[in-house]
């Protein structure tokens, strides 16, 4: 279809780059050229073609720029991008690493080195801050003997897919639910029973694994510093209540700060520093989730006969409309090595496959979501599993075999949606 000729010219730019840095041997070939810089093209072949006026092809883009749900994303990522620092900056994701490792077993501290990390990239919604946090305490604990070099980097990467995919500040929530027009709190909802079993699965089998770990020193604690846990709290206390999340990032990022202040060497000029540095921390993505909106936009509007008619004649199931959704989010994932670029660029065609097969918005938000996260999570060049080799000087390859979490999420995933499939047949058949 010419009018998706935009996004082919966005995903050749932005992987033969990525394959021509590989080439000669540059580190982090993706991360070279902005996926931004990519999409610029795309956007200008977009205004230039078409029978439409120039003028017509740019009001259309800035029609989907100015749309409800992307200003909401952009805000929302700026909001968490300066929570996240924030939090960082007064040690609140130090302590819980400190928390973990102080009151755990030997024999528990590769679960435990799951657990710490999913619950950090959970409060902070990112996992490449909680890679950086706890790759070098997982090295640590393998060179006391706690476990093995590899499957403790491993099973970092595996707690921060678990926050990557549950976090409400994450890019990829935020990204999915805005995409499918869903509520945070019913796509999280599904999403969390699902990852529970998951997690509960990888926790069990990371204890067998870890029966004849020898006992290790703990990291020394300060209990005041505890104290430093309160906002990822509040965050998620808040959540579940139905507090906009908008009004709950904004209101933890106050208590953050406020307890910075009172209790730590913490002050007002740093404090604002640290916002503004969490606005710039999140630019690219708020800038490319913009450029995205439009450019989807007029890729609809061009190509909206023909993509609707394609989806409208489809004669496949429910249950195949599902996998397709979650095949199209792992596709994007594998061409673009990030999943929150790979849900916004999938994000409308899912949402149209959902509206013709009668999904829930909640339920297509939380396929996306969670094939995006799997997938990335076991990209041997994805930006989690490079930084963990990275750090620990292990191979990426080496490492994507034992991210245990994602490939037992995907199974998981896998038999929810054939389990309701079966169950929604059977309410059916009754009624």
């Amino acid at each position: 279809m010419t009018a998706f000729l935009p996004l082919i010219i966005f995903l050749i730019l932005y992987l033969g780059s990525g394959t021509y840095f590989s080439f000669i041997g540059i580190d982090n070939p993706l991360h070279q050229i902005s996926p931004v810089i990519c999409l610029l093209p795309a956007l200008f072949f977009a205004v230039s073609r078409g029978t439409d006026k120039i003028q017509h092809n740019i009001d259309t883009i800035v029609e989907g720029m100015g749309n409800k749900n992307t200003l909401t994303m952009c805000l929302i990522f700026l909001f968490s991008g300066a929570f996240s620092v924030v939090t960082q900056s007064i040690g609140s994701a130090d302590t819980v690493a400190n928390l973990i490792l102080n009151f755990l077993p030997a024999q528990l501290l590769l679960p435990g080195v799951f657990l710490a990390s999913a619950f950090i990239s959970t409060a902070i919604g990112t996992s490449m801050g909680v890679v950086a946090l706890m790759v070098p305490i997982a090295v640590n604990l393998a060179k006391n003997g706690a476990f093995g070099l590899d499957i403790g980097t491993a099973t970092v990467v595996g707690g921060a897919v678990f926050g990557d995919n549950l976090s409400m500040i994450s890019d990829t929530t935020i990204a999915s639910v805005s995409s499918q027009g869903a509520s945070v709190k019913d796509k999280l909802k599904l999403n969390s029973k699902v990852a529970f079993i998951a997690s509960i699965i990888t926790l069990a089998y990371l204890t067998v694994i870890s029966s004849n770990a020898e006992i290790v020193p703990t990291s020394d604690l300060d209990y005041l510093s505890i104290i430093k846990v309160i906002p990822y709290i509040s965050l998620i206390i808040m959540g579940l209540f139905e507090v906009t999340t908008l009004a709950t990032i904004t209101v933890n990022i106050i208590i953050a700060g406020v307890l910075g202040i009172t209790f730590f060497d913490y002050n007002v000029i740093r404090y604002s520093n640290d916002i503004y540095n969490g606005f710039r921390k999140v630019s690219e993505i708020m800038i490319f989730a913009l450029f995205i909106g439009g450019l989807s936009h007029i890729m609809y509007k061009q190509g909206q006969k023909a993509l609707h008619k394609l989806i409208d004649n489809s004669s496949i199931t429910k249950t195949k409309a599902e996998f397709t959704i979650a095949g199209i989010a792992s596709m994007f994932t594998i061409l673009v090595a990030n999943n929150t670029i790979a849900i916004l660029l999938s994000g409308g065609i899912a949402k149209r496959l959902a509206q013709k097969h009668d999904i829930t918005p909640y339920r297509s938000a939380y396929l996306l979501d969670t094939f995006a996260c799997i997938t990335k999570g076991i990209l041997p060049y994805g930006s989690q599993l490079l930084l963990a080799g990275s750090i620990a000087s292990v191979s990426p390859i080496s490492l994507l075999t034992q991210v245990y979490y994602c490939f037992i999420l995907a199974a998981v995933t896998i038999g929810e949606i054939i389990v309701n499939s079966r169950k929604e047949k059977r309410c059916a058949a009754t009624t």
